[in-house]
């Protein structure tokens, strides 16, 4: 068996073991700070609070798919694999980028906690908005419709959440709809990047 050489482990260590040991010791420190124990931090989210399997796990579901969106794309996009044009990898490190947001967006409810889901929204509507300008070419070559599909679905879950109070329904009933629009949209924009990333390693490079 080969022992893997010196540079490996250096690389490793300095770009994967480093900063995960930074982020643990600020995870614990943070907390500490914020009077909450380590074993609260440590220990696994449904343990904690003696929450059954099922709950947030739809919720769950939609944030890891979200990270695979953003792991396969940037992955794909720092290592080279996304040929052609530099278009195509200027879009791949913005949807990418965009991804990884959304998917922090969702795991520590930032719209709901902090910046204000008015703002985030807003936010998102540009950021897309020049995604679909500025990225007119790829989108067209590459399943554009699959993006525009994914872009509606998310589009009408925050519509449903911006104004439920004028449906009428209960409120179980409109986030059954708010929720599944945005599921179902999330898994359409993973689709559109497995599909972007398959397609764009195929072509020559220029």
């Amino acid at each position: 068996m080969q022992r893997p050489s010196r540079s490996t482990i250096r690389t490793t260590v300095l770009w994967t073991l480093l900063p995960a040991a930074i982020l643990y010791w600020i995870a614990l420190s943070w907390s500490a700070a914020e009077g909450i124990s380590a074993k609260m931090v440590l220990r696994d989210l449904a343990q904690a609070c003696s929450a059954p399997l099922g709950k947030g796990f739809l919720s769950s579901v939609g944030y890891l798919l979200w990270m695979a969106a953003a792991s396969i794309v940037l992955f794909a996009a720092f290592t080279g694999q996304i040929k052609g044009s530099a278009v195509n990898r200027q879009f791949a490190f913005c949807g990418g980028g965009f991804s990884l947001w959304l998917c922090l967006d969702d795991m520590f409810l930032v719209h709901d906690r902090y910046l204000g889901e008015t703002f985030l929204y807003v936010t998102y509507a540009v950021f897309t908005g020049l995604l679909l300008l500025r990225f007119r070419g790829p989108l067209q070559r590459f399943g554009g419709d699959s993006f525009l599909l994914s872009v509606c679905l998310l589009g009408a879950s925050v519509l449903i959440d911006m104004f439920q109070g004028a449906f009428p329904a209960s409120y179980e009933t409109v986030q059954i709809y708010e929720e599944g629009a945005k599921f179902l949209g999330i898994a359409a924009w993973l689709a559109f990047w497995c599909h972007y990333v398959s397609a764009t390693s195929k072509l020559s490079t220029s």
